[in-house]
């Protein structure tokens, strides 16, 4: 019978930067205490459980851009926590890195020698103090909720009106549960909370067609009741957030123009900004949450995330400063400093992207195995390059374009 023998060279990756291997180790077996007793010619061996396996890899790196490929391997193996291992022989491992040895010598220029030793990595079985990031983002939303009814209680002012200025506000409340429903619409799968969504909102309508006698309080409460509740039922944050973004963000400014004619007039448009401004509020508070519940999946989607949120942030806190709010300019700059503290937080153990063009097409999955070494990484190859796949061929990666890789 034939025996076949492992290849001498296969390709290996970790944390997604991939190298080639030509030799491995691996140490396995029992836990052992020893217990030894005087005037007794043989011990007890206390079993104690199976040994964390060891991985030892024999490796190289070559090209001519060696030396990037060193950098982004040495990055990954100082990063902390356990990574993921894909081994040549093993298969998909999760790993602690023990140490790891880079030779590089004159005489093999281009070529970078590299010995790896991980252990696998085990689970905490006990209770352990961790940060959570994210408390500093609700602590912020709850602080710019409570400013948001503080200025418009300033600004807002019903009493002694006529009906036609009571009249504006109500439809400017009746708008933003429109908006409201517009987001619930656009985000499916929420048949846990559908009802609560759906009721929250109706309270916002008939909000809008009652006395407004609550006045700001009722107002800000009701809105952030709808707009929380909402957010809490969204399956999935990221597009929960676009869908706030897309009807929140500019909430208001279409509206028709208010003449300032008379004084009745001039109370009009200031009621209506100062709702408009309110709402707007309290719809980034809640996609702010959103976005700290979102998970990047590599560093330069991050800093597209980042970049997203802070330029929404800036927005509304430059209006807040032409209108002299303080309150509400604190608080939408606490906010974001708490987004971005967070998301900063995780930022440095993101993998990079790098982009490649083909020389000829090639399917998804041999281009994930050529590079990853897993071919199961193919169909998400594909979703981050689906806008240059070709219609009617979403597994074949056409040659000539831009091609957005993770890892090294």
């Amino acid at each position: 019978m034939a025996q076949q023998s492992q290849p001498k060279l296969a390709r290996a990756s970790f944390r997604g930067v991939s190298f080639v291997c030509t030799a491995h180790d691996l140490k396995a077996g029992r836990r052992i205490a020893d217990h030894v007793f005087p005037q007794r010619d043989l011990g007890y061996h206390e079993d104690m459980g199976r040994q964390d396996r060891e991985v030892s890899l024999t490796a190289y790196l070559n090209g001519d851009d060696a030396g990037d490929q060193r950098d982004r391997l040495l990055a990954a193996i100082e990063a902390p926590g356990p990574g993921e291992l894909f081994h040549p022989w093993l298969g998909r491992l999760m790993v602690v890195v023990k140490s790891s040895t880079f030779r590089e010598s004159r005489a093999a220029r281009r070529m970078v020698e590299v010995s790896l030793s991980f252990v696998e990595a085990g689970l905490s079985q006990f209770p352990q103090a961790v940060r959570d990031g994210a408390s500093g983002i609700r602590a912020a939303l709850d602080g710019l909720t409570a400013a948001t009814g503080a200025v418009l209680g300033q600004r807002l002012s019903l009493d002694g009106v006529p009906g036609f200025v009571k009249g504006d506000a109500g439809a400017t409340l009746f708008d933003a549960a429109v908006a409201l429903e517009q987001v619930r619409l656009a985000l499916p799968g929420q048949a846990g909370l559908g009802y609560p969504v759906m009721r929250s909102i109706d309270a916002v309508a008939d909000l809008a067609r009652g006395p407004l006698k609550g006045g700001a309080g009722e107002i800000v409460s009701t809105l952030d009741a709808a707009i929380r509740t909402l957010g809490r039922a969204a399956p999935d944050a990221a597009r929960a957030y676009g869908a706030f973004e897309q009807a929140f963000q500019g909430f208001g400014l279409g509206l028709p123009s208010i003449p300032l004619t008379t004084s009745n007039r001039i109370r009009q448009k200031q009621n209506r900004d100062a709702l408009t401004d309110s709402v707007r509020w309290l719809a980034l508070g809640t996609s702010v949450g959103l976005a700290g519940e979102a998970t990047p999946e590599t560093y330069p989607d991050a800093v597209r995330w980042r970049s997203r949120v802070c330029d929404w942030c800036d927005v509304e806190m430059e209006a807040a400063s032409r209108t002299r709010t303080d309150k509400g300019f604190n608080a939408l700059t606490a906010l974001k400093t708490a987004f971005v503290d967070h998301l900063t937080a995780g930022m440095g153990t993101l993998a990079p992207v790098r982009q490649v063009q083909l020389t000829t097409p090639m399917p998804s999955l041999a281009l994930a195995y050529r590079d990853y070494g897993d071919a199961r990484r193919g169909e998400s190859l594909a979703r981050r390059n689906r806008d240059v796949l070709r219609s009617g061929h979403p597994g074949m990666i056409p040659a000539g374009v831009a091609l957005d890789l993770v890892g090294g």
